[in-house]
């Protein structure tokens, strides 16, 4: 029979909803995206700090000088650090309130910059809100406010509400005002240029909706560019626009019909507001209307932890025109995958996150890398101990020094208690040496006797900022490991293409890639479309050919529904595909493994 020669092409976007056989999009893939129509690999991420005290669930970043500041809220912390032009990261400071505050396991955080025109020395300022919202959206208790300057140290002031006014909602910035929202439709503002006076001249506050207003982002082209911003209830989206004189605030509802999954899955990507409903996918552009969805919609709802609804949180990055959404998938209690819209190509794809998950992102601006922080705790070690005091035994007081990574990362420890022996029993910790943040008291230690005696320290565990989209690898300190990322293409079929009874013999395959590192394809496939997968022998697709044999791939598989996976997974990989030719020819009306 002769041998044909076809383009391995599918549809970009990975298909999730709906039998396998059925689509023309490719069927599988992780930590791949899709440019031109085509696949690439995501790029990969770094640690550049592993010290925050909190599981964070919001960032808020930035930029001034070189300097990329970063407010990270946890259930019982503001922590803030800055990001240099080489990624490198300060000390962290805690900015926690020291009054007002009420920490809560429950506790999300909204973040806004506002520009205090009133101080007596001008500054932007920080603005955050919290309430114990996570478990339930609808929550009505709580809603604290604070603020402090932008780039400061010092702990978060707290900013007084109205009297009968709440803020279990959340804050945004419409300038020069602070909007304020929470329980049954509750929208308040400050005084202008004043985020801290929400009670003096100029400010108000009224009563827009009979629900909770959960979301606030700014709104282009208000009234003669007043200051405007759309509003997300539990069922509505309002439009609220400055028109002062005694009127103040215009507002007008966009829909009465409308669902939010979650405070933190409304985004802005050029002009248009995207967001998830507590059904489908939906955005904004002048008139509310659904985002088609035709890839992966069964496979988001289906497999959402519903309970965990509120962490699910929205970032994008548009260098490649993505909006991603990171919620918990399965049993998962963090977002440990993320469904991904490209507004670009318009199409949907997905992908597991790396490290157990992501509890927030930041995405970028000056700063132009995606910044996520980890829901994985890592843990402080140390193993070696030399001993400034005692002898053959320890007794309480004595100090010694751990030795981390290297000399300067060296932490002295105080002995609290030691058994009838002599062995170290408890141990505080008296100087964390330079390390950001002084880690926790050990909660266990083993130890022994003697100047030689070694232990091994567990501590409480601190979470990671990472970086995304730099460099190809997963980067964790000293540690470099290959991100594995794969596509596996759409059915190609005798018996849909030309009705033939035929399976569908590949015999040789022709790479063609951007390509770093050694790749692998395999045949894939099945004899019908409830037969069982039978997969083919892997080949190597060289990252240099040397030899002409190592230019293509050779097979000898037949199929009647045959897909391919194309893999990288070395250390330094990446890959954007091409124009990817397979020689084929028809085979008989069975399936040869």
């Amino acid at each position: 029979m002769p041998e044909n020669v076809i383009r391995i092409l599918s549809q970009p976007g990975i298909k999730r909803d709906g039998t396998q056989f059925e689509g023309d999009n490719y069927v599988d893939g992780q930590w791949v995206r899709f440019q031109r129509g085509l696949p690439r690999k995501i790029g990969g991420y770094r640690s550049i700090n592993k010290y925050l005290q909190g599981l964070v669930r919001t960032l808020h970043t930035y930029t001034q000088d070189s300097l990329t500041y970063v407010h990270a809220g946890s259930a019982e912390l503001i922590e803030r650090l800055y990001i240099d032009s080489s990624n490198n990261t300060s000390v962290i400071v805690d900015r926690t309130p020291t009054s007002g505050f009420t920490a809560s396991s429950n506790n999300l955080w909204q973040f806004d910059t506002m520009y205090d025109s009133v101080a007596v020395s001008p500054a932007n300022k920080i603005v955050a809100q919290v309430a114990p919202n996570l478990e339930c959206i609808c929550n009505s208790t709580g809603g604290e406010l604070f603020s402090g300057d932008l780039l400061g140290t010092s702990p978060l002031t707290s900013i007084t509400l109205p009297t009968g006014g709440n803020a279990t909602g959340g804050v945004v910035v419409l300038h020069p005002y602070l909007i304020f929202f929470g329980n049954a439709g509750y929208w308040g503002w400050s005084v202008p240029g004043d985020p801290a006076d929400l009670t003096g001249t100029g400010s108000g506050d009224a009563v827009i909706t009979g629900q909770k207003i959960l979301r606030g982002l700014p709104l282009r082209g208000g009234p003669g560019s007043s200051p405007s911003g759309l509003f997300w209830s539990a069922d509505s989206l309002l439009r609220a626009a400055f028109v002062g004189g005694t009127t103040v605030w215009q507002f007008d509802t966009l829909s009465s019909q409308t669902s939010m999954l979650s405070a933190q899955s409304a985004i802005e990507y050029d002009g248009i507001f995207y967001w998830i409903g507590s059904d489908r996918f939906l955005s904004f552009n002048g008139v509310v209307r659904e985002v088609p969805n035709n890839l992966n919609i069964n496979f988001f709802f289906d497999n959402l932890n519903y309970q965990y609804r509120q962490k699910v949180f929205a970032t994008k990055v548009p260098r490649f025109g993505e909006i991603w959404w990171c919620f918990p998938k399965g049993d998962s209690t963090e977002p440990n995958h993320a469904i991904i819209y490209n507004v670009r190509e318009n199409t949907w794809y997905d992908c597991a996150l790396p490290e157990g998950g992501r509890g927030a992102g930041a995405f970028p601006t000056i700063f132009r890398k995606p910044l996520m922080t980890g829901v994985a705790p890592q843990r402080y070690s140390a193993t070696e101990a030399v001993v400034f005091d005692g002898g053959a035994s320890y007794t309480a007081g004595d100090v010694l020094v751990v030795q981390g990574g290297s000399a300067t990362q060296n932490v002295e420890l105080t002995v609290v208690s030691v058994d009838g022996g002599g062995a170290v029993t408890d141990i505080t910790i008296s100087n964390a040496g330079s390390y950001t943040v002084l880690p926790s008291d050990p909660v266990s230690v083993t130890g022994g006797t003697g100047s030689a005696a070694t232990f091994t320290l567990t501590f409480t565990r601190p979470y990671q900022l990472w970086i995304h989209e730099t460099g190809k690898d997963a980067v964790d300190g000293l540690d470099i490991t290959p991100i594995e990322s794969y596509f596996e293409t759409a059915d190609i079929s005798v018996p849909v293409l030309s009705g033939k009874n035929r399976a569908l013999q590949v015999l040789m395959i022709e790479p063609d890639f951007v390509q770093a590192g050694d790749m692998t394809i395999q045949a894939k496939g099945r004899a019908n479309a409830r037969g069982p997968n039978v997969d083919g022998e892997i080949k190597t697709i060289v990252e240099t050919p040397s030899t002409p044999q190592e230019q293509v791939a050779y097979f000898k598989t037949q199929r009647r529904q045959l897909r391919f996976r194309f893999t990288s997974n070395v250390t330094g990989g990446d890959y954007q595909m091409g124009q990817v030719l397979a020689h084929v020819q028809e085979g008989d009306g069975t399936v040869i493994g």
